[in-house]
């Protein structure tokens, strides 16, 4: 098998730098310096949370399994705080199923292990989201519509391009399912649904995530993060999807009560750390 290795003129090469790509740093370090500032206001409550974390370690409760698209951001859709959410971001949002421990290389699989069997989280959730690029590859990789293409994304030794058709692979069975069911010009957007059901299922194939569902330690949901309006559908017991009910996740007026809440913690963690 073919390896790259990175040589001491290809890394120089590597980080020669273009003015298009400094002035996207440029925009980086700017929003460092935003952080800087928050960091040091003040209240100092986001400087006392990360001393804390740093000394005590991450407690997250909940792992995210999410797509690696720009616009939909677990932190910013859910506002999280540091510490809170641990998150695995990758095309798609997808899980593959746990097909025994084979020595590979397996980012997503390995984050979902830390986890749930060293972190110890309550809930994992598969956030999907609309306009996905993965869900789109794969439909037209291994859909039966005008656009498909099976020799899209295919491997290209001489480019080095290829990983994407191997990934979306995992989506094949559930392009199949909504090429069945719906005509195509909602095939896109079912299909979008269909992978957080598909990542879903696949997670409870992981033994170490079987074995702390079963035992009432762990809990998996699914939910889709529309780009365009900024809602959320969360995944039913039945497979459809449907906002936050009130009754079941609370109200905006519980929302502002906990973070009035959580203001007073920051405070409080601020004096212990002064005494």
């Amino acid at each position: 098998m073919p390896t790259a290795e990175l040589t001491e003129p290809d890394a120089r090469v590597a980080l020669a730098g273009t003015m298009a790509g400094h002035e996207a740093m440029k925009d980086l370090v700017r929003g460092y310096r935003n952080f800087e500032l928050r960091k040091n206001d003040t209240d100092g409550g986001l400087g006392v949370a990360l001393k804390d974390l740093a000394e005590r370690g991450q407690r997250p409760s909940t792992l995210v399994v999410a797509c690696c698209d720009s616009r939909a951001d677990p932190a910013i859709v859910f506002a999280t705080s540091p510490g809170e959410v641990f998150v695995v971001r990758n095309v798609a949002n997808l899980v593959p199923p746990f097909s025994g421990v084979d020595g590979a290389h397996h980012g997503t699989c390995a984050a979902i292990e830390y986890a749930v069997v060293h972190l110890k989280v309550k809930l994992i959730l598969v956030m999907g989201h609309t306009q996905c690029g993965g869900a789109a590859a794969a439909l037209r990789k291994y859909g039966n519509g005008a656009n498909s293409d099976p020799k899209v994304f295919g491997a290209n030794e001489a480019t080095g391009e290829g990983f994407i058709g191997s990934w979306v692979s995992l989506a094949e069975r559930s392009v199949c399912e909504v090429c069945d069911k719906y005509d195509p010009d909602i095939r896109g957007r079912m299909l979008e649904f269909q992978l957080v059901r598909q990542s879903v299922s696949n997670l409870a194939t992981f033994p170490f995530v079987r074995s702390r569902i079963k035992s009432g330690d762990l809990d998996i949901r699914g939910s889709v993060f529309n780009v365009f309006d900024g809602t959320l559908r969360i995944l039913q017991p039945d497979g459809s999807f449907a906002p936050p009910s009130e009754s079941e996740y609370g109200s905006a007026d519980d929302l502002a009560n906990k973070s009035e809440d959580s203001k007073i913690d920051v405070r409080d963690a601020k004096r212990v750390r002064e005494d």
